[in-house]
């Protein structure tokens, strides 16, 4: 017997979604929260620094990324975070870097400079009780050596509605496209991520500090790199769940996800289904400090596929600590859980953590450093070369910003890449050094 699929609920919620608008006449951007509106359930973020994206009711929500954005990109992601600036804002970039080792090869080294251009807008408006947020940047980068060009479109739009007094919820679109450069290995080519979100949740409030959650998900990633981290697959999830928020702004939350996946572009690889109960909490714990943790447990399973089958805990724990006036210092620590499309069986398992202090030197110069360390696995992996594999990254960055002018902002940055892998050949070490200004009017 056939077994029964999410995907009609999906194409329903979908439809109910865009009829929302007409229903409330309304017109026209680490780690882990706990029950926010919005969070995705999905595997947590490779970036310890999560991308905010919207808030509801002044709660804070995030979108995740996967372990592949966690090597550091020339511009910053769009956000469809509201801030005090309502109306439309245009920007430009401008950016050139030097990388050392430009394919992320163990020898044969290729220097080359990297040129960037950018154009973006953001519009933000709220018209009574509702909230909308777009944010869009086209981007463009030329490998003086390489002869690489290409473009990346990327987005991050929000609605976050509220109905009466007590039902609230966000509509949201997320694109992310970057340059994946962690499994690249000897392969002598630059590969590009593309990473896709779409989301509905929303929140029903049962007195002053309960709620109960539904919400739908669509999650879909891209890479040229065939050996990515769950690369060329697609979901769609359903998730439900309860969440206690006191006054005092902390928060507990336990939920339930239940997705359906599939593989493109990889035809030894099974369609496979997931079930994720996982229980958030954020706790504040002084004006200055805030702690979000997550923990989970993932079981997916592949229909044609057993040997393929993985579970296991997966979550993250997060610190935010404004030390003073001028400095402030974010860590962490993550796990996850990935799929594996090559050879006959097995998964991946990613273990990384993350400190990252700031400190603004002045009103116009802010001064930020870096240091990222991840271990991936391939485990359980029978059929090829990467059976036992272990790969270690370490990252490490310097960046200082400095606001020339209230619409000007010049940025100058260093970075050490290194992988160390138990096959040799996957060895690699670069350094790139980059400048960039951008104009926001």
């Amino acid at each position: 017997m056939k077994k029964p699929s999410i995907r009609p609920v999906m194409t329903a919620a979908a439809a109910a979604a865009c009829l929302l608008p007409m229903a409330l006449q309304a017109q026209t951007t680490l780690q882990a929260p706990a029950w926010r509106l919005g969070e995705s359930t999905a595997q947590p973020a490779g970036q310890s620094m999560a991308v905010p994206m919207g808030q509801s009711m002044a709660v804070p929500m995030v979108v995740p990324m996967s372990p592949a954005q966690s090597i550091s990109q020339p511009y910053s992601p769009v956000s469809s975070s509201p801030d005090q600036r309502e109306g439309l804002q245009f920007r430009a970039m401008a950016g050139i870097e030097h990388d050392d080792n430009i394919l992320r090869t163990n020898g044969g080294e290729i220097s080359d400079t990297i040129t960037g251009l950018g154009l973006g807008l953001r519009y933000q408006k709220r018209v009574s009780r509702q909230q909308f947020v777009v944010d869009a940047e086209l981007n463009n980068y030329n490998f003086d050596d390489i002869g690489t060009d290409y473009n990346t479109l990327n987005y991050s739009a929000a609605w976050l509605w509220q109905a009466g007094e007590r039902l609230e919820g966000i509509a949201s679109a997320d694109r992310r496209q970057f340059r994946d450069v962690t499994s690249n290995g000897a392969i002598a080519g630059v590969n590009r991520r593309t990473e896709r979100n779409e989301l509905f949740e929303a929140g029903y409030k049962l007195g002053a500090s309960w709620r109960v959650l539904g919400g739908l998900q669509h999650s879909a990633t891209r890479s040229g790199d065939p050996n990515s981290w769950d690369g060329s697959l697609s979901q769609n999830s359903v998730r439900f769940g309860a969440a206690y928020e006191p006054a005092t702004g902390s928060s507990v939350a336990l939920r339930f996800r239940r997705g359906e996946g599939e593989f493109d572009n990889a035809p030894v690889a099974s369609d496979f289904d997931d079930n994720e109960i996982e229980a958030t909490v954020r706790w504040i714990v002084s004006p200055k400090t805030r702690v979000d943790a997550r923990l989970a447990h993932l079981d997916r399973e592949h229909s044609a596929a057993p040997a393929r089958d993985f579970s296991g805990v997966v979550g993250s724990l997060g610190v935010n600590w404004d030390i003073t006036a001028k400095t402030s210092l974010t860590g962490g620590y993550v796990r996850d859980l990935g799929s594996y499309v090559f050879g006959t069986g097995g998964h991946l398992s990613s273990d990384r953590w993350y400190v990252g202090p700031v400190w603004r030197a002045t009103e116009l110069i802010t001064v930020n450093l870096r240091y990222e360390h991840e271990t991936r696995r391939w485990e359980d992996v029978t059929g090829t070369t990467d059976a036992g594999r272990r790969d270690k990254f370490d990252v490490g960055a310097l960046g200082v910003d400095w606001a020339i002018r209230r619409s000007i902002t010049l940025g100058a940055q260093y970075r050490h890449e290194r992988r160390s892998s138990s096959l040799p050949a996957f060895n690699y070490r670069a350094n790139v050094i980059g400048l960039t200004a951008k104009l926001t009017i």
